[in-house]
């Protein structure tokens, strides 16, 4: 019983920081300004 807790106490934490990783990441959004070189 104690180590089906555990199990399931460390799970939830785990998704629950993937989350606000996830969150904080905009890593898809990102689009950096293009240098006025490369733009020729």
């Amino acid at each position: 019983m104690k180590r089906k807790l555990m199990g399931l106490i460390v799970t939830l934490l785990s998704f629950l920081a993937l989350a606000n990783v996830a969150s904080a990441s905009t890593v898809l959004s990102y689009q950096p300004e293009v240098p006025e070189s490369l733009r020729k």
